[in-house]
Parts: structure tokens; sequence; C-alpha cells
């Protein structure tokens, strides 16, 4: 699933800081006590798998468990799962839920870099007797970030393994070769070619100035970066996070980047015109473009996707942008139903196929990438392969560590990164600055001097 909106993420931030105690960071908050844990036995048994199942999501995920339960239902008939499609408020409904320890639903959706925030608060219920078997089914980044103190607490969904999406008529006209596309230096230098020979008309991607901490994630998944090491400490002054900004920086300089607002009316409408060229994105971003081609104005445009660029030649060529999890809460008193159901939609081939056809939720299930139906061809792209091409190299994907400070550490990796931009990008001290600000704000330690 695309990530939500920066003010979603904002908003959310505000409903944490309002139930404050029970649900900040990792707290040693203990389980509900009136609902018993899920067991192996327990969702073995046929009479324990009954009744209503109450479903939190949101807009296309939603929609896809809702055409998934009648084949559900055939292999279930006595569980009647219900999808609720919750709108806005739903993650700081969930947390006021988790808090009173009543009011929760049997499962609910979440993001994957929100997903730390909830795992590791002790209202969640311990999945490892029943999970603990697929860990070798799902790539270890979005697996990692699942699991806290050796327990498991949330299963991956959907993913977003990131590629290029970009139009072949531009190309053409400009005789750009995307398949000698490489690494991130072949992609500036395609961009400044775009560039000239457009007389500035078109650049090569959007680059919202004020939400740098997207194309941070994206570039350094790809060198192994880290934010916060594995035991929670502030790494993010590193050599990889200098490389990262290097790249952003010259990008920013070669004048190839439309400074549109991400999600914004300039960044939707260049989808349907000539003035950005590429959108390095996810997989999920295929339905963006096609639900944009009705909405926006402009000539139909012509749609290609090339593998993303390496940070250095024969490089990792891939990262994860967004995607979500499913979750059981503790106090879900009919957790084997639950359970059953979230098993059936994420650790199926069946289950993971059909929300991918109906609603282009690219599998995080690996046994559903080897599919033939990620060998198809999509008309919308000139026929081309894409669901193999993002699947290519989805379990290679390097481990980002999301801590429960997560999202608000984002909130001030976008805060430093605008400053360094609008400051000319001439603070070499951008990294330990940013450091610092994390350490203070957070109240984390650092981890090992860079």
């Amino acid at each position: 699933m695309p990530m939500r909106s920066f003010q979603t993420r904002n908003f959310l931030r505000g409903g944490m800081l309002l139930i404050g105690i029970m649900l900040a960071g990792c707290s040693a908050s203990r389980p509900a006590t009136d609902a018993p844990p899920l067991t192996a036995v327990a969702a073995s048994q046929p009479d324990r798998l009954r009744g209503t199942v109450e479903v939190w999501s949101w807009n296309i995920a939603a929609k896809s468990l809702q055409q998934l339960t009648p084949a559900f239902r055939q292999h279930y008939p006595a569980i009647a799962p219900n999808v609720d499609m919750t709108g806005a408020n739903m993650e700081a409904r969930l947390l006021l839920s988790l808090a009173s320890n009543v009011g929760a639903p049997d499962i609910s959706q979440l993001q994957c870099e929100e997903a730390s925030h909830y795992v590791c608060t002790g209202k969640l219920a311990d999945l490892t007797a029943v999970a603990a078997s697929y860990q070798k089914d799902f790539p270890a980044s979005l697996w990692h970030n699942c699991v806290y103190k050796g327990h498991v607490y949330a299963i991956p969904w959907d993913m977003g393994p990131c590629a290029v999406y970009y139009k072949r008529n531009i190309f053409r006209q400009y005789g750009i070769d995307p398949q000698k596309i490489e690494t991130w230096d072949d992609f500036i230098a395609a961009g400044r070619q775009i560039l000239q020979k457009s007389h500035g008309q078109t650049k090569m991607l959007p680059m919202d100035t004020g939400a740098l901490a997207t194309m941070y994630q994206l570039l350094i998944q790809q060198n192994g970066g880290q934010i916060f090491d594995d035991n929670g400490r502030i790494v993010v002054n590193s050599p990889q996070s200098r490389q990262v900004l290097d790249v952003i920086q010259r990008m920013l300089q070669a004048g190839i980047c439309s400074n549109v607002k991400l999600w914004g009316q300039e960044f939707m409408a260049g989808l349907n015109n000539d003035t950005i060229a590429t959108y390095p994105e996810a997989a999920w971003f295929a339905g963006t473009i096609k639900d944009a081609a009705p909405d926006y104005g402009g000539k139909r445009q012509s749609w290609g996707v090339f593998r993303l660029p390496a940070l250095v030649k024969g490089g990792l060529r891939t990262s994860n942008l967004g995607g979500s999890v499913l979750v059981i809460p503790q106090q879900c008193r009919k957790k084997a139903a639950a359970w059953a159901f979230l098993r059936y939609a994420l650790c199926t081939p069946e289950g993971q196929l059909a929300m991918y056809k109906s609603e282009n939720l690219f599998p995080a299930y690996l046994p559903a990438l080897r599919s033939s139906v990620c060998d198809e061809p999509d008309p919308f792209f000139g026929g081309q392969r894409i669901g193999r091409l993002f699947a290519g190299d989805a379990a290679k994907m390097n481990i980002l560590n999301r801590t429960a400070d997560w999202m608000e550490a984002l909130g001030y990796l976008n805060q430093t990164f605008s400053k360094w931009v609008d400051d000319g990008m001439t603070d070499g001290h951008v990294l330990d600055e940013l450091a610092q600000k994390l350490h203070r704000r957070l109240g984390v330690p650092y981890g090992h001097e860079e």
C-alpha cells in the first residue's frame, strides 16, 4: 500500500501524544488479561473457527479483503469477516482502543513503517505459536520489523519494491536508452540530457525538498545504512548516509528535479504531461498511474518500467517504499478465527495473488511471487512483465531498523534536510546536527562513533 500522507503522520503523532504513557515507546505495558492467548492447538480446533471477525482497513486494501471474503468462506463457512473501511482516523482510534483495552477490532491493518510503535506495546496478540514457521516465506527486511524480543506480533501483507516508471515517448524523443541506466550517476546524466534537449521544459523526476526523507529511505536501503542500529541507537551520521546525501545533492544541483509537493496537484498532473520524465517509486505506484490517466488532464503517456539504479555499479538495484501488515489486538476474543482469516489472506498464494490481481497489492509472501501471475504482460505498460521485474530482487532488500521512534524521526529528517537545501546544501555537518537533534528530542543514545 502507498505510504500515508505527511499530514496523516502528524495526526497520528498527535494521537500518540494524547494517550501518553500507555503507548509511548516500547513500554512494559501488560497485555490484556481478559482474552486468552493464541495457541497452535486453538488455531487447529474446528469448533473455535467460527463467528464474525471485525477487520479495520482502508481504501484499496479494504476493498481487496472484502473481495477475498467469499473465497475464504468456502474454506471456513462458519467465519464471517466484516471489513470496515474505517477512513483517515483509523490509527488514532486503534491506539485509543488498545490503550483502554476495549473497542479494538479483531484484525487491523497498519503501515509497515508504523508497525514497530504498536508491536512493542504489549497490546497486540503474540502470534509466535502459529506464525514463526512462516518467517522463511517473507523477506527478512519486512519480517524484521514484525518481531519484538523474539516474538512475532504482525504479519507482512504487501510490500513496495521499487523501480523507475518512465515515459517511453519522452525517452524516445530525447534518445535515452533505459537499459543503459545502471547507476544513479547514469540516471543523473540522462536527466541532464533530457533537461538540455527539452530546453528546460522536462525534468527527470519529482523531488519535494520538504519531504526528502522519502528519497533518503529509498537510497539508504540500497547501501545498507541505518538511522537506528540493531539496539535502537542513533547511527544516522554514517558513510552510508553521506553517500545518500551526495546523490541527492548532485540530483538537485544538476537541475533535473521538479520541486513539486509529494502527492500534490502538480505531482499528479505530471503523470499526464511532459513536465516530468520519470517517477522512482514502488510497485503499488502502477495503480496510481492507471488511476490518474482519466482523472488528470493532458495527453496520454506511454509508460514503461526499468530497474532502480544502483548507488555503485554492480550494487543493489531495489529498495522498498510503503507496504502494510496485519495484526490481531490482544483483547480479541476470537483469535483463532481471526488468525484463520489473516493466514488465508497473507500466508497463502491463493489469498495474496487474488489481492494482487484485484487491487495491485504486491505480495510480501515470497511463494506467491513464484506464480506465473507475475509473468503476465501488462497492456498499460506496453505489454511489459512488470510483476516479474519487481519480484526479481524482492528477497534481497536490506533490513531497515524501524524503531518505535521511527515516525517522529522521519519528521526531524524532513525538517533538517529541508533546511539543508534552503541553505544551499553547504553544511558539511548536517548529519551530525541531525544525530544531535534525534538524541535531544527522542532521548535515544548514540551508537558507535562514525
